[in-house]
C-alpha cells in the first residue's frame, strides 16, 4: 500500500505501531483499508499520537466495544498509555453514510456507539484478535469476523452515488495540480450544486474542504520525509498562493505552524 497520509509524528516515551491490511476484493468499495494498532508505553507515562484523519469515518473496535467515527474536521489526538491494541476500519466514502442511522453532517466531529449501527458482535471481533495464534492469523480472524458483519450489513454494497464519491476522492488523491472546486466540476461534469450535496449527503463535508484537507496531508507528509525545510516551496507545489495561507491553514488544523512541525520532525530524525 501507498505510505500513508494523516499520521504526524508521535511524542512521548514507548512505542506505537499500526500495521494496514487491504480489504477483501468484494469490499473495496466499501472499505479503504483495515489498521491494527499496538502499543507499549512505560508505567506512569503517556504517548501521544496526531493524525490528520482522511475524509471518511472510522470504526474502532477496542476493549471489547466497537464505534464508528465521522470525519474529523480538526487534528485528531488519541493519548495511550499502558499497551494495549485496536482493530480499525478506515471507511471510504461511500460507506459511512450506508451505516450511519444519522444524517452525516450530524456525525462529523462526533461519533455513535456500536448499539446504533447495529454491530452486534464488537466483543467477538475484539476477542478474536486477542485470541492464541500468530499476530497474522489474529487478525485474519477478526478481519474475517468483521468483513461477514458488513456484508450482512450492507448486502447491496456501495451504491451510484458512492461510488461516484469514492471515484472523486481517489482522484483528488492521486491529481497533482487538482486544487480547485471548479477544476472538479469540470473534470466529472457535474454542476457545483450537484457536487455540493453529493459530498455534504455523503461525508458531511464540503468540496472545498476535500480539496484542503489533501493538501495538509500532502504538506505534513513532505516535511515529515524530510522534503520540506524551505516551506515556501512546498506551499507552491501545494498549490498556495503564498506560505502565509498555507501557513493559515496548517496552523489552524494542526495547532501548530509548519516550521514548528518542520522543527518536531528534525529534532526526532537527530534523536532529541
Amino acid at each position: 500500500m501507498d505510505t500513508p497520509r494523516g499520521p504526524l509524528l508521535p511524542t512521548g516515551p514507548g512505542w506505537a505501531r499500526v500495521e494496514r491490511i487491504d480489504p477483501s476484493p468484494r469490499l473495496r468499495e466499501l472499505v479503504g483499508n483495515y489498521w491494527v494498532a499496538r502499543w507499549e508505553i512505560p508505567a506512569g507515562a503517556e504517548h501521544e499520537q496526531r493524525i490528520l484523519t482522511h475524509p471518511a469515518c472510522n470504526l474502532v473496535i477496542e476493549d471489547g466495544a466497537g464505534t464508528l467515527y465521522g470525519p474529523v474536521t480538526r487534528l485528531s489526538t488519541k493519548r495511550l498509555a499502558g499497551s494495549g491494541s485496536a482493530l480499525g476500519v478506515l471507511l471510504r466514502p461511500a460507506a459511512g453514510a450506508l451505516l450511519s442511522t444519522r444524517p452525516m453532517p450530524e456525525i462529523v466531529d462526533s461519533s455513535m456507539p456500536e448499539g446504533d449501527i447495529g454491530l452486534d458482535r464488537a466483543a467477538t471481533i475484539d476477542a478474536a484478535l486477542h485470541a492464541g495464534g500468530t499476530p497474522g492469523q489474529r487478525q485474519a480472524a477478526a478481519i474475517g469476523l468483521f468483513e461477514e458483519w458488513l456484508l450482512a450489513r450492507i448486502p447491496d454494497g456501495a451504491d451510484e452515488d458512492g461510488l461516484l464519491l469514492n471515484r472523486i476522492c481517489r482522484d483528488i488523491e492521486t491529481t497533482p495540480g487538482l486544487q480547485r472546486v471548479q477544476q472538479l466540476t469540470e473534470r466529472w461534469r457535474i454542476g457545483e450544486r450537484r457536487l455540493q450535496r453529493l459530498v455534504r449527503s455523503r461525508l458531511g463535508l464540503t468540496p472545498k474542504w476535500l480539496l484542503q484537507r489533501h493538501r495538509l496531508q500532502e504538506a505534513a507528509a513532505l516535511i515529515g520525509r524530510g522534503m520540506g525545510p524551505d516551506l515556501s516551496h512546498v506551499a507552491y507545489a501545494l498549490g498556495y498562493a503564498d506560505q502565509a495561507h498555507f501557513t493559515r491553514d496548517f496552523a489552524a488544523v494542526t495547532g501548530m505552524s509548519p516550521g514548528e512541525y518542520l522543527k518536531q520532525v528534525n529534532g526526532q530524525g537527530s534523536g532529541r
